[in-house]
């Protein structure tokens, strides 16, 4: 198997379900191979957003045609919605949880682009449905388009949020952490901080990431931090220090 089959191979192998993995997941494991081989991965593996039918039942394959057309009639980008259900083949799921998975997440980039607005990319479509899907609701979105208001902009912001919550942290604390982030600077890389983070302090359970979360917005988003307990009240001159 080549090289870069492998690292395909392995992404979808790992525990990660089908309706988890993103674009960028699929794109990040063929350029690993990329980078040790230079064969061709389309043998094994169809090209993202290449629907093939024969690697599909029949019924399963009339159906995804069916749903395909219907997110391009609604202004809706099919490549995510290819992408999961090659991801399901892949892994030799039945055709009916392929198509539900395929399915919610086309009712899903509905929900997002509601949310998101009608110029919202491709991009910003699927992360938004992996969002909403993960079990955050509109309104965080909502949240992370008033800080990140030009196209293509939240993808980032986005795939934030919804990691902090797979790790854990709630997902209204977790909007308000991301969105603090997003008003205090206009590039991403205190939000990418902020999941290194919190990635970090999961492994030793939910409660340590979210007090490392709160020291890190006290840090780099003084005042924005809804989380942070409050500060108590200032004492008139010359009161004695509370013991």
């Amino acid at each position: 198997m080549i090289i870069a089959g492998l690292a395909l191979a392995a992404l979808l192998s790992s525990s990660i379900a089908p309706s988890e993995i993103s674009y960028s997941d699929l794109i990040a494991a063929l350029q690993k191979g990329a980078a040790s081989s230079t064969a061709s991965v389309t043998n094994e593996f169809p090209q993202p957003g290449r629907f093939d039918p024969t690697r599909f039942d029949s019924v399963t394959a009339g159906a995804l045609r069916i749903l395909f057309d219907s997110a391009s009639a609604h202004g809706i980008p099919t490549t995510p919605l290819i992408n999961k259900a090659n991801f399901g083949a892949a892994q030799h799921k039945p055709g009916s949880q392929i198509l539900r998975v395929v399915r919610d997440h086309f009712a899903a980039m509905l929900d997002a682009r509601a949310a998101l607005g009608d110029n919202s990319s491709d991009s910003e479509l699927d992360s938004g449905a992996d969002a909403l899907r993960s079990g955050i609701d509109g309104k965080a979105l909502v949240a992370i388009r008033s800080t990140r208001t030009t196209s293509g902009s939240s993808v980032n912001a986005l795939v934030v949020l919804t990691d902090l919550v797979k790790r854990g942290i709630p997902s209204g604390k977790a909007r308000d952490a991301v969105t603090a982030l997003a008003r205090v600077s206009k590039t991403d890389e205190t939000i990418n901080g902020l999941q290194v983070l919190v990635a970090r302090n999961a492994e030793r359970g939910p409660g340590m990431a979210q007090d490392a979360m709160d020291r890190y917005l006290r840090i780099n988003a003084p005042g924005g931090n809804k989380n942070a307990p409050p500060k108590s009240a200032p004492r008139p001159p010359g009161s004695p220090d509370p013991q």
